[in-house]
């Protein structure tokens, strides 16, 4: 068969976040982990390491999202400038400092958009965090800020991974 199908969206699977503090892993290990889902990659997960329960997202599931945060009224001009925004953190500075404010702006909302889509993407793939049904507010009370942001950002790949279909399927 050349068609690979997801088999379900109802079975789940667990995940660490590499910025819990009772996680331990290198850079290669975190990005092996990151593409992979398989915690053996990772160095060390402590006792107390915050488990997240998730559920893949089938097409559907995964549009409503994205209706949800916005993709109607998006700004395609920043989509387009995000898409070519360079991505060495000196270069994309100057390269944004020298948009017009036009540009600026449409960036900020296409960047706040996709904000949004994390968001709405871990409100519907969420099941428990440590075993307790949990929703996506309690991650949005995660402090400091630095650690809320790379578990959304960790969360949402870990939920893409699971949801998007490879060439050898599920």
């Amino acid at each position: 068969m050349a068609i690979n199908f997801l088999t379900s969206t109802e079975s789940t699977f667990d995940v660490v976040v590499t910025a819990d503090l009772s996680v331990t892993c290198n850079d290669e290990q975190r990005g092996q982990y990151l593409n992979t889902g398989d915690m053996s990659f990772l160095e060390d997960v402590g006792k107390s390491a915050t488990v997240f329960t998730l559920k893949p997202l089938g097409p559907s599931e995964r549009e409503q999202a994205e209706i949800r945060a916005g993709a109607y009224s998006r700004s395609e001009l920043g989509r387009l400038l995000w898409v070519e925004a360079p991505n060495d953190i000196r270069e994309k500075a100057r390269w944004h400092h020298n948009l017009p404010i036009d540009e600026r702006e449409a960036y900020a909302d296409y960047e706040a958009y996709i904000s949004r889509v994390y968001i709405e993407m871990i409100r519907e793939s969420l099941v428990s965090i440590d075993g307790e049904p949990s929703t996506v507010d309690t991650i949005q009370k995660i402090r400091p800020d630095g650690i809320r942001v790379a578990t959304i950002t960790e969360l949402v790949l870990h939920i893409q991974r699971a949801s998007l279909v490879g060439d050898e399927g599920k």
